[in-house]
C-alpha cells in the first residue's frame, strides 16, 4: 500500500508549524481543524468545477506556495482572530486573480500526457510484497469471521436445558 501522506495532512502540519506556534494556540488549531480542511479542499472544488485535473504533489505544492506567501506577506493582525477564514479568503483571492493562468497550465497537452502516464502506472500490477501483505491482512480478517475455527467446542459437562 502507498504510505504517502495526503496533501491535506502535509499542509495541516505546515499550517500548525507556521501559524499555531505557541502552546496556547495548540487547542485552537484542533478547534479550527475542520474549517482549515474546508479551506484546504476548496481549491479542489474550484479545479473540479472547471474540469481540471491535478496531481497530489502539484496540489500540495500549489497550496504550500500560498501558505509561504501568507507567512511572508500576510498581516498577522488580520489573521490572528480566525486564521481559517483568512486562509480561505487568501486562496479565493489568489484563484480569482491567477485562475486563468492556472487553467491554461493545467489544460496544456503536456499535463494531460502526465495524467495518462499516471493512470497507466496505477494499472500496473502491484509488487509481490504488497500482494503478500494484502493477502495476510485478508486472511486475518477471514480467520476472525470463520465460525468453525474460533467457536468454542461444546463442553460435555454442560447440561442440556430440554
Amino acid at each position: 500500500m502507498n504510505n504517502k501522506a495526503l496533501p491535506t495532512e502535509v499542509l495541516l502540519a505546515q499550517i500548525r508549524q507556521n501559524f499555531y506556534i505557541n502552546k496556547s494556540s495548540e487547542k485552537q488549531f484542533y478547534a479550527d481543524r475542520r474549517m482549515l480542511l474546508y479551506a484546504l479542499t476548496w481549491p479542489g472544488k474550484w479545479l473540479e468545477q472547471r474540469g481540471l485535473s491535478i496531481s497530489a504533489h502539484r496540489y500540495e505544492q500549489l497550496l504550500s506556495d500560498r501558505l509561504k506567501a501568507i507567512a511572508e506577506y500576510g498581516k498577522p493582525i488580520r489573521y490572528q482572530s480566525y486564521f481559517p477564514a483568512y486562509l480561505l479568503k487568501c486562496l479565493q483571492d489568489w484563484f480569482s486573480h491567477h485562475g486563468d493562468e492556472l487553467y491554461e497550465e493545467l489544460k496544456h497537452i503536456r499535463n494531460q500526457l502526465y495524467r495518462i502516464e499516471a493512470l497507466l502506472q496505477e494499472c500496473t500490477p502491484p509488487r509481490a510484497e504488497n500482494i503478500a501483505t494484502a493477502m495476510a491482512q485478508a486472511n486475518a480478517i477471514l480467520k476472525s469471521q470463520c465460525p468453525g475455527k474460533n467457536s468454542k467446542k461444546e463442553d460435555s459437562r454442560q447440561l442440556e436445558l430440554f
